[in-house]
């Protein structure tokens, strides 16, 4: 007889789901499927997760936990800051999917795990803010806006795959367009740092 392992059948559950989620939506993914390719039966995804919504939200809330786990060790002023944001993002073009599922299909002033998140938000922008008071990043410039603006400068090549071809002749799955893109965003980023 089989051991049951409740943590590794939560993790397949979560990465089918993952999988589910960024390909077809919150409305479009079905539990069948999810459950399918998890192998389990449907009964385990609700009793570990309660609703294909709680599901969504868990996803979502363990991606914020292991960005604010990174943003602790994180120094805002490199240089290498958003090259390092974009490598990874390219690396995680299921996750940047199911933001923008989210903000398709839930109401804006409603987001998954909106206090977990609002905190992750505050304690980035208070780090730009405490490297604006030592000197290493501009401090003319709002530290919400700037956190704001590096967000979109690294989410929208890997959101608007087709946009980035169109503007670059290739997407960032191409490893030669995604250094050169991390190779622009590190002189960026020297460009905004010399202006403190």
């Amino acid at each position: 007889m089989a051991t049951r392992d409740p943590e590794a059948t939560k993790e397949r559950i979560l990465a089918a789901a993952l999988h589910e989620f960024s390909a077809k939506g919150i409305s479009g993914a079905r539990v069948d499927a999810i459950a399918a390719r998890a192998q389990v039966n449907k009964r385990m995804l609700y009793y570990y997760f309660g609703s294909k919504d709680g599901l969504f939200r868990e996803i979502l809330r363990r991606r914020v936990d292991e960005s604010a786990a990174a943003m602790e060790s994180a120094d805002v002023a490199s240089t290498h800051r958003l090259a390092n944001t974009q490598r990874s993002l390219a690396k995680d073009v299921e996750y940047v999917r199911l933001l923008a599922w989210e903000a398709l299909e839930s109401r804006p002033n409603q987001p998954v795990n909106e206090a977990i998140r609002k905190r992750f938000f505050r304690s980035w922008i208070a780090a730009v803010e405490e490297e604006q008071r030592a000197g290493k990043l501009p401090a003319d410039l709002d530290a919400a806006q700037l956190v704001l603006s590096e967000l979109c400068l690294v989410v929208a090549p890997v959101l608007m795959p087709q946009i980035t071809r169109l503007v670059t002749g290739r997407t960032l799955d191409d490893a030669t367009l995604l250094e050169c893109r991390c190779t622009f965003l590190e002189a960026f980023a020297r460009h905004l740092d010399a202006r403190c």
